[in-house]
């Protein structure tokens, strides 16, 4: 990854810095370049009055509830595209739509369907920002490119979150049996359907593309203006709770730190990359890879895959933990960003994701 000099566009700040990291940690400065191949607003209208040597901010209650009714829009538009996927899955399960259809018994089918239908209404919704028309949406090309050796940290990284996952669902497992009560993780769920063609093609490519054009290609870049990290957590965070998994919940709020950076500096093409790489290989084949193999074997594999996973991404992460601190330190969230959070929309979705989440559990 080059690093390049650029216009910081946090509110309040208008210092020169740079936006990456080397592969080798070593900086070379060039001339200031449009990010992710798209440009967005400077922060006029939105910026508040703001001390970039104090961190003072003057008119904080006037940003926090700007930051709060984005945040509260965004909420709710996750809430109605989950409503609106829930609902559609279950009219095509429906006995007589699935038979007029011609998909009952096709696993997988129909989810494919759904997504399909949910990224129309993206178009429909969200036209601008799905087709990069929207100077500050999203941006499909850009005029730099992650190296790759930084391609090759990312995927080591998305096996670390995976390893996380895997020891977090054996810890909440075991809690769980001891408690008198059956954890069924969204991930074990999925690897019990994944039969035929369309299941995985639904989980590896459709679901993956769809989920990026929301989180990433919506969701991040209307939050863009109020703070590059503001608009990456938040949206990982909300990307977390959509998922409705105590676990899986945690992973994929990591994944969205990890492709919220690599859409907001290098373009959502690569987020979109990154996320089937890890859909296609790192979960559907990792899966097909250990079933084809002796129970015995197949489970060494899988031990070792996370032994590695946990081993490489501490080693990924100590080699980039200063760029890292660079990174947020130099796009941190003007002070009071994150009070707005406290958003109706942001907080029922929430509700509804620890509802989901409690509903994997069950007597055993």
């Amino acid at each position: 990854m080059s690093r390049e000099s650029v216009q910081d566009d946090s509110p309040g700040k208008e210092s020169v810095h740079s936006d990456g990291w080397s592969e080798s940690g070593g900086a070379s400065q060039s001339g200031a370049h449009r990010h992710s191949g798209r440009r967005y607003r400077s922060g006029v209208g939105f910026r508040p009055e703001t001390s970039a040597r104090s961190g003072g901010q003057v008119g904080s209650g006037s940003w926090v509830t700007r930051v709060r009714r984005a945040v509260n829009e965004q909420g709710f538009y996750a809430l109605v595209y989950l409503i609106l996927a829930n609902l559609i899955i279950f009219v095509l399960n429906l006995p007589q739509v699935s038979r007029f259809l011609g998909t009952a018994g096709v696993p997988g089918l129909n989810d494919a369907i759904s997504e399909v239908l949910l990224f129309l209404f993206l178009l429909a919704t969200r036209f601008d920002e799905v087709t990069g028309r929207r100077e500050d949406g999203v941006g499909y090309h850009s005029s730099k490119a992650p190296g790759v050796l930084f391609l090759v940290g990312a995927f080591i990284l998305m096996i670390f979150f995976g390893s996380l996952e895997t020891g977090l669902t054996g810890l909440v497992d075991r809690g769980s049996q001891a408690l008198g009560l059956v954890y069924r993780s969204t991930t074990a769920q999925i690897e019990a359907t994944q039969f035929g063609i369309w299941a995985p093609l639904d989980t590896a490519i459709l679901v993956p593309i769809v989920e990026e054009l929301l989180i990433r290609g919506v969701v991040m870049a209307r939050l863009k203006p109020y703070g590059r990290t503001f608009a990456i957590v938040t949206s990982a965070f909300i990307f977390a709770c959509m998922h409705g998994d105590l676990t899986q919940g945690v992973f994929t709020f990591l994944l969205g730190l990890l492709l919220g950076y690599v859409a907001m500096e290098y373009s959502l093409t690569w987020s979109i990359i990154l996320h089937v790489a890890n859909n296609l290989i790192l979960a559907d084949g990792v899966m097909w890879l250990t079933q084809a193999l002796p129970t015995p074997t197949g489970d060494m594999v899988n031990r070792i895959i996370a032994i590695f996973g946990l081993v490489a991404g501490l080693v990924v992460l100590l080699i980039w933990r200063r760029p890292l601190v660079e990174y947020v330190r130099t796009h941190r969230a003007a002070k009071g960003s994150y009070k707005g959070w406290l958003a109706l929309g942001l907080i029922l979705l929430v509700l509804l994701a620890l509802v989901s989440a409690a509903q994997r559990f069950s007597m055993a």
